[in-house]
């Protein structure tokens, strides 16, 4: 086996969005250098390990796929063989590579289900809560003496608390006494989340890495025609959407489990992918070898008014992209994000082919994007120029003035070849949210932060602050406009009778109208994907107290 030798993995990594009939050949020729050449480099590795999983989302052919999929378990195996090696790709999200994170209570508690011998504690944070001020709450008074001792730190006291020094059992004892916890999930989340609390995953399974973490597909997709760049944006976005895609419940836990894992290695989490209904998500597969997994919060959790519906994207099977959707009506705030290995792909596509999902699967036209999105406390936004991006798609800053700053600068972009908008002028545009309108209406959507406001001022003005009787009035209101027969509290009714009951104008109400108030109350409830489609029939703007 040859001595480690980067040049070919530099060469590889310049060729991998060159997809001409010459690069498909040194592309190929490159792979079986590469396969030679035993890596001991962490950097090298790394860089090479996210070739790899470019190319195999973006494989020209078979016998490219293949070779890189050879190449894939070539160096995970070796990894796995070197104690050394493994230690240095510590949070790598690398085959084999333990992975150490903070995590909700939630998927803790999932990640002990499904990984019970993989997961232990790691570490507290100085500045959390030490777990005896929560422990005390569930441990006997008779252990008075350990709940009052104040020498030891968290890890320690925890460790003479569950009567182990076992990091995986220590973890477990932890969780089992914050579960048994009298209070409902909610407080437990905040108790839990302010120990500040690390865990260490050292996977068994090599599926549980970006390496592996992939879905099944039926097909995988070659771009045998290379990338697509160009093409019509609108008339894509416009495009029906493919019949949802009918899953066993074995499939279903399948795409949950990729989609936790890869926000897990990166150590984040979404809330409609950590706190998903259980297995009720939709599943399209699209063109060019995509898929899309939609998730809904569990009925506790929703918001009280819009809805925050998740996705994870999937190329050929890989987990490539996440974000999610608060929608509201025809109205979204739309948030993205594009795994490090996957860009210089097809991104405009990929956005394209999510504002499709959310436009005809819930009807939403019109979208706004936040600053960070583009530039704002993020320097790769500003250096990538990511507001041209979203400009492309017809999004201009909701401040009208910073939108005639944008309109002089494309045009500049347009008369000048090489022109580029400076930095400074970029993070002028992080001053305000984008927004496009597909509807071409020319009022903007209600924002349902406004009717958040109206209630609190009328709470004020009102209810002198006094939220209880505020309450009590909102139901009351609601059975007196017979919207309710009686008062049975669900999640529903709980989260929406604020702003039924206080930001209406019953008036103007008609009795068709409020039939699908009692539809939508009832809808909240049960299924979030159905309650967005409902409230689109529900003429807010034109509704609302005056």
């Amino acid at each position: 086996m040859k001595k480690a030798n980067d040049l070919y993995f530099r060469q590889l990594q310049a060729l991998l969005t060159d997809f001409s009939f010459e690069a498909t050949k040194n592309k190929t020729e490159l792979l079986k250098q590469c396969s030679l050449i035993k890596i001991m480099s962490k950097k090298c590795i790394e860089q090479y390990h996210n070739n790899l999983l470019f190319i195999l989302s973006y494989a020209q052919n078979a016998e490219i796929y293949l070779l890189a999929h050879k190449e894939m378990l070539r160096i995970t195996e070796l990894i796995q063989k070197n104690v050394i090696l493994k230690d240095k790709l510590t949070g790598s999200g690398i085959a084999g590579a333990s992975i150490q994170g903070a995590y909700s209570l939630t998927l803790i508690n999932w990640l002990l289900k499904q990984f019970s011998q993989a997961v232990s504690i790691h570490s507290f944070d100085e500045t959390g809560t030490h777990p005896k001020e929560i422990l005390k709450h569930t441990l006997p008074e008779a252990e008075f003496e350990i709940l009052s001792n104040e020498k030891l730190n968290a890890l320690k006291w925890l460790g003479k608390a569950s009567g182990t020094n076992n990091g995986n059992k220590k973890l477990l004892w932890l969780i089992q006494q914050i579960n048994v916890l009298k209070a409902d999930d909610l407080i437990k989340d905040q108790l839990f989340e302010s120990l500040k609390l690390y865990v260490e995953i050292k996977p068994e399974e090599k599926y549980f890495s970006r390496s592996f973490g992939t879905i099944k597909t039926e097909n995988k997709y070659f771009h045998s025609d290379g990338l697509t760049k160009r093409f019509n944006e609108k008339e894509l976005i416009n495009k029906k959407l493919p019949q949802e895609k009918r899953l066993s419940s074995i499939q279903k836990e399948e795409i949950i489990k990729a989609s936790r894992i890869a926000l897990c290695l990166l150590n984040r989490e979404t809330d409609p992918i950590s706190y998903c209904e259980e297995l009720n998500i939709k599943y399209f597969e699209l063109e060019r070898g995509l898929s899309v997994a939609l998730f809904s919060i569990d009925k506790e959790r929703r918001l009280p008014i819009e809805s925050y519906i998740g996705f994870m994207m999937f190329k050929n099977g890989y987990p490539m992209s996440y974000g999610g959707a608060w929608l509201f009506g025809q109205r979204s705030l739309i948030g993205i994000n594009i795994f490090d290995a996957f860009r210089g792909g097809e991104s405009a596509i990929v956005f394209a082919q999510l504002l499709r999902c959310y436009k005809m699967e819930f009807g939403a036209n019109y979208f706004e994007v936040e600053p960070y999105q583009f530039g704002k406390n993020n320097p790769e936004g500003i250096q990538s120029g990511a507001f041209w991006f979203y400009y492309r798609f017809g999004f201009k800053p909701c401040d009208k003035k910073l939108a005639e700053l944008a309109l002089s600068e494309h045009q500049k972009i347009s008369a000048a070849k090489g022109y580029r908008t400076s930095a400074e002028t970029l993070r002028q545009f992080t001053k305000s949210n984008v927004f496009v309108d597909f509807s071409n209406n020319k009022t903007i959507p209600l924002n349902p932060a406004n009717l958040s406001k109206f209630v609190t001022t009328k709470i004020n003005n009102e209810f002198n602050g006094n939220r209880t009787k505020a309450r009590q009035w909102c139901l009351q209101k609601l059975k007196q406009e017979k919207i309710i027969n009686k008062i049975e509290l669900n999640n529903g009714l709980n989260k929406l009778c604020w702003f039924f009951a206080m930001c209406l104008d019953w008036r103007k109400i008609s009795s068709k109208e409020k039939a699908i108030l009692q539809q939508l109350i009832h809808t909240k409830d049960k299924s979030e994907f159905d309650y967005v489609k409902l409230l689109l029939r529900f003429p807010f703007e034109k509704l609302l107290i005056q």
